[in-house]
């Protein structure tokens, strides 16, 4: 059986058919921006088309839940709770950064593998990973105050956005959309168990509250006579 597993956390939107073992077997990569939302779907029959799939065929899907983009985590958790319910076909989320340590942390046996990811300005998410072992659930820290701990770590390696850690002049690995492998294997690994989230239960992991600002007054068009 094939499930789709998509995330759209990032600049760069996943999306990844994948057999029940993890493997996957196909994969589009686009860049959302702001036209997300209008093309996700599309993006995902085109997927299928080209595999000669049709929703029905899927047995299940997972959805990276973040950290990331505020809207891009919003639009891709709820496209596949929507996707699930239509077709009563289980759902997982999956940590984004779990994704991401989970496609390295086979390449970098005993190493403390850091993912990162954009957060608020001066600022990244993180997670620290070793031998496939959560060391830290994700996190947001200013950026040269992580630079700093991960010097200090012994045989440190970083995989991401690591754009966004220019002092760091360890090992790494930058790459700019969620690797399809992770997150098929983490997604294969919770169906295979059974583990499946509740539809109407499942939310994106933020780590930090979206801002929220207030708008602006608008001017009273009208004029003081009206």
């Amino acid at each position: 059986m094939t499930f789709l597993a998509l995330d759209t956390s990032g600049e760069y939107c996943v999306l990844a058919l994948s057999d029940d073992g993890g493997t996957v077997q196909a994969v589009s990569i686009f860049e959302g921006k702001r036209s997300l939302s209008r093309r996700l779907l599309g993006e995902v029959d085109s997927l299928l088309t080209r595999n000669s799939l049709t929703l029905p065929d899927l047995s299940a899907f997972a959805v990276g839940v973040g950290p990331g983009s505020f809207t891009g985590v919003r639009v891709g958790v709820t496209t596949a709770k929507t996707l699930a319910q239509v077709t009563g076909k289980p759902l997982v989320g999956i940590g984004t950064l779990d994704a991401y340590a989970a496609a390295w942390s086979s390449q970098n046996t005993g190493e403390i593998v850091a993912a990162v990811l954009p957060s608020r300005k001066g600022e990244v998410y993180a997670s620290l990973t070793q031998n496939g072992q959560c060391l830290e659930e994700p996190f947001a820290a200013p950026i040269d105050k992580l630079t700093q701990r991960l010097s200090v770590l012994p045989r440190a390696f970083v995989c991401g956005d690591t754009r966004q850690l220019p002092a760091w002049t360890g090992p790494k690995f930058t790459q700019l959309w969620t690797p399809p492998e992770g997150l098929a294997l983490l997604a294969a690994r919770r169906l295979a168990a059974g583990d499946t989230d509740e539809v109407f239960g499942l939310v994106p992991l933020y780590v930090v509250a979206p801002s929220i600002s207030t708008p602006k007054k608008a001017p009273n068009s009208l004029g003081a006579g009206a």
